[in-house]
């Protein structure tokens, strides 16, 4: 309905009378109907939209301002909802959007109309029409004539289309999800390194990344988290980039969830949830698998009505994935009480763990955990050192489990190696916990090996993150500094780490450089 102030009343009367009448399902709209939204857009200077069915039944009339509008309260189907929308352009061409081209297909309109209008009504229009995944246009040269241009035969053309090829387009639009991110700040922290953290977690869990917004603010909006005109930024995205999911890098209560899933109409998930996702899809072993279930279960829990929600709405997806997926579903106690039974699978492991720690340690075996930022190059070190075939990739956390190795350093000097499951800031207090068992090796190992990608360019940072990590742990042991990734560094830059960080090892684990002179650095530590 209309309701805008800028509109005269009596003239808001005419246009809401309207509204829920039936007229010619054979004419794309009453004529009558068109002279009065033509002719009061470019009075008011506002666009004006209006909503009809197949039965030429108007469902609403909305406005806007000049240039957008909005189009609520159409609901999506399978096929094209069987709604056609007819919007003025006063006093500019009747060009559509890329916002009424998104508009169209993320609705599943029958097709999406602009009409160019001035003082003396309507000029022409263009017309819009899902064609698989693209839109056909079509131009209207005289906007008076808009009911002999076979639009209504071309609705049915285009509806039956979709309707035949509607697997295949599924199948398409389910190949690879496109995400917006979002980046509320609250303190004074680097947003631009925050978001591309945020792009390489989500291009390790397959999704494209289509768009990134940020806002800086004292503190959250009570109901959305962002402001409300961010929101309709956001809002904006979504349609733009067809986008099927947002991911806030900032840890979302179950409300705000729902709040923003209802408000946007696509799946919403916070940076927990993406490393659940990833953390879903590399656990290997059982005691990963159980571990990564735990952590779902443990996060699931204080938003088990948002998540039951948004699965229902949208089926799944990432954030929903893994093996703790089906337990999502259930209700709270039982929820509950897979918690507790996890967490004692978990401790069984732990005490076969601690058992073997022990026996290593009455056979004098001395231990190293290499620990490290995600992606330092941890793994690729190991297989290194090992000669092992640990699975290792340019990805943010490529492995998960931990995996112990013998290794030979010369004169019959036997060292275990252990790989560590890679830090990351702002670790949710439940991940550390169910990976508590995995994380204890770094405080049992006699010595420890700090990975740090040197490469990067907020390393300092991500050393920071992992020191602090391990003060939580309680370890107390000597470390070795070793700054990997030398050979993506230039001859200068390398001179310089090495003066301001003198009493570190500088490596490359992919070429090998450095690597022998690491050797000896352990064996000094470890058999004085």
């Amino acid at each position: 309905m209309i309701s805008i102030d800028k509109i005269k009343q009596e003239d808001k009367t005419t246009l809401n009378n309207f509204v829920g009448k039936i007229y010619s399902k054979d004419e794309v709209i009453d004529l009558g109907i068109f002279d009065a939204l033509c002719t009061l857009s470019a009075k008011y200077n506002i666009e004006l939209c209006i909503a009809i069915n197949r039965k030429g039944y108007v469902v609403d009339i909305f406005a806007g301002d000049s240039t957008s509008v909005e189009i609520d309260g159409i609901e999506k189907t399978n096929g094209l909802c069987g709604i056609r929308v007819i919007h003025t352009h006063p006093f500019a061409e009747a060009n559509l959007s890329n916002l009424d081209k998104s508009a169209l297909k993320n609705l599943k309109l029958d097709c999406i109309i602009a009409v160019a209008v001035d003082e003396k009504g309507a000029i022409n229009a263009q017309v819009g029409y899902i064609d698989g995944d693209k839109v056909h246009l079509d131009n209207v040269p005289n906007a008076l004539y808009i009911n002999k241009y076979g639009i209504i035969d071309n609705i049915y053309k285009y509806d039956k289309l979709y309707k035949d090829n509607l697997d295949k387009l599924y199948e398409n639009s389910n190949k690879q999800e496109r995400a917006v991110l979002v980046r509320v700040e609250l303190k004074n922290d680097n947003i631009e390194e925050d978001l591309l953290e945020l792009e390489s977690l989500a291009k390790t869990a397959h999704i494209e990344v289509v768009d990134k917004l940020w806002q800086k603010r004292i503190k959250p909006d009570g109901k959305y988290f962002i402001g409300e005109g961010k929101l309709e930024a956001l809002k904006n995205s979504v349609q733009l980039n067809d986008a099927t999911v947002v991911i806030f890098d900032n840890e979302l209560s179950g409300g705000k969830v729902a709040n923003l899933s209802s408000a946007l109409g696509v799946r919403i998930i916070d940076r927990s949830m993406l490393i659940l996702d990833i953390f879903a899809g590399r656990a290997r072993t059982a005691e990963g698998k159980l571990q990564v279930e735990l952590a779902q279960l443990k996060y699931s829990l204080p938003r088990l009505s948002s998540l039951a929600i948004e699965d229902n709405r949208f089926g799944g997806g990432v954030g929903m994935r893994g093996p703790g997926e089906t337990k999502l579903e259930l209700n709270r106690r039982i929820v509950e009480d897979n918690i507790v039974k996890l967490s004692r699978e978990l401790d069984d492991l732990k005490r076969k763990r601690a058992l073997n720690r022990s026996n290593r340690i009455k056979n004098n075996k001395p231990s190293v955990a290499i620990v490290g930022y995600t992606n330092s190059g941890k793994s690729t070190l190991t297989n290194l050192l090992a000669k092992a075939d640990i699975y290792a990739r340019d990805e943010l956390f490529a492995t998960l489990d931990t995996t112990t190795r013998t290794v030979w350093l010369g004169d019959k000097k036997e060292v275990v190696f252990t790989d560590t499951v890679g830090f990351i800031k702002n670790l949710p207090h439940e991940f550390i916990e169910a990976f508590s068992s995995t994380l204890e090796e770094s405080t049992y190992a006699t010595l420890l090996m700090h990975v740090i990608d040197i490469s990067n360019p907020n390393h300092e940072e991500q050393e920071k993150v992992v020191m602090d990590t391990l003060q939580k742990l309680n370890c107390k042991q000597d470390i070795i500094t070793v700054y990997n990734k030398i050979d993506k560094l230039s001859k200068d830059e390398l001179l310089q780490a090495k003066k301001k960080y003198p009493k570190a090892m500088f490596i490359s684990a992919h070429s090998g450089d450095g690597v022998e002179e690491l050797k000896q650095c352990i064996v000094n530590k470890l058999f004085k």
